[in-house]
């Protein structure tokens, strides 16, 4: 079958083998105010940069595990460095005093990643919400949006939707409210984001509420014919399932996103591979993620464009271990 499967922020298998070694340190905002009180500011500093450090350097680990696995497809945790875009904090990326060697580490995993063309997205935490009416939640989610993509430029990802940052619209029409109206403020922020988010930027459907698939093919549609941006959906077949569009049918819904997958509004002469969501819900608990998906469920297949094969990022609790299993099943192996 011709796609690729894609491994989401952390390695199980890795962490089996040596868990402080392999697992993302963070730092809580109390603690960060504790140790300043404890050691003072400048040594809470020095903590926290070390922790970042410590995840550049897993996240080059994954890289490489993910390319020994042939895992050709990573999605960037949101949370290799904390803090940074805490504005109560006031803490600046330049005052970590081991920002030089993050910065090494990053463009190292960055080569890396290109000389075994595995590619490289992302996913920014819920709280995003351009398209909010609240100044502040805009303010604090073009801060972390442009926080996140002058992540992707150390590591040298490209700019453009090749390299994703996708994330949730998060927001429902109100009131007397359309789409239109929601896509104009949407679009209004994205214009005020670094050319980093606003060349990578796409979107995906919600497991509830508004925004189905349909409704963000609509969305995208409405800002490619007004402004001539192209906004890529990325479908995700649980949200779907949970929330699903006028035609339920998840693969002839996954190809209408898939068509939405070009670069710089150049329509079918530049598709890239779309970067997609497989898991399957708990029994009890249908919208959280199951730790395998069922034997024989796999992605559809999908043929925009046989040389860009779509790129699913498998979301199940077992990660790579549950992409290892989908792989012997797809190769008949199991």
């Amino acid at each position: 079958m011709n796609m690729i499967l894609g491994l989401t922020c952390i390695s199980e298998e890795l962490k089996e083998k040596d868990k402080k070694k392999y697992s993302f340190r963070t730092m809580t905002r109390k603690r960060f105010n504790d140790l300043c009180v404890k050691d003072g500011r400048d040594e809470a500093i020095k903590e926290l940069s070390a922790r970042i450090l410590h995840n550049v350097r897993t996240t080059r680990y994954i890289i490489r595990h993910c390319i020994h696995n042939n895992i050709l497809h990573y999605r960037l945790s949101s949370n290799v460095m904390p803090l940074l875009t805490d504005q109560t904090l006031d803490i600046s990326y330049e005052d970590l005093p081991n920002r030089f060697e993050i910065e090494e580490e990053l463009a190292f995993a960055g080569k890396i990643a290109k000389q075994f063309n595995l590619s490289i997205g992302s996913h920014p935490d819920q709280f995003v919400v351009l398209a909010s009416a609240n100044e502040n939640a805009v303010k604090n989610s073009i801060n972390e949006l442009n926080f996140q993509a002058s992540i992707f430029d150390m590591i040298g990802l490209p700019q453009d939707h090749t390299a994703p940052m996708n994330i949730h619209i998060n927001y429902s029409p109100k009131g007397d409210e359309k789409l239109e109206d929601v896509a104009e403020r949407f679009f209004n922020n994205l214009m005020k984001c670094n050319s980093g988010v606003y060349n990578r930027l796409t979107i995906e459907n919600e497991d509830k509420c508004f925004f189905n698939i349909d409704n963000c093919i609509k969305f995208s549609e409405y800002l490619f014919e007004k402004y001539g941006h192209n906004l890529p959906v990325c479908a995700d077949n649980l949200h779907h399932k949970c929330n699903p569009s006028e035609v339920a049918d998840f693969a002839w819904q996954a190809e209408r996103c898939a068509y939405t997958w070009v670069n710089n509004g150049e329509g079918d002469k530049n598709f890239i591979s779309p970067v997609f969501h497989w898991s399957e819900g708990k029994p009890e608990k249908p919208r959280a993620h199951a730790d395998y998906v069922a034997f024989g469920n796999f992605p559809p297949h999908i043929a925009i464009d046989p040389d860009k094969p779509v790129k699913w990022e498998i979301e199940t609790k077992a990660k790579d271990h549950a992409i290892k299993l989908l792989q012997k099943q797809m190769a008949g192996v199991i």
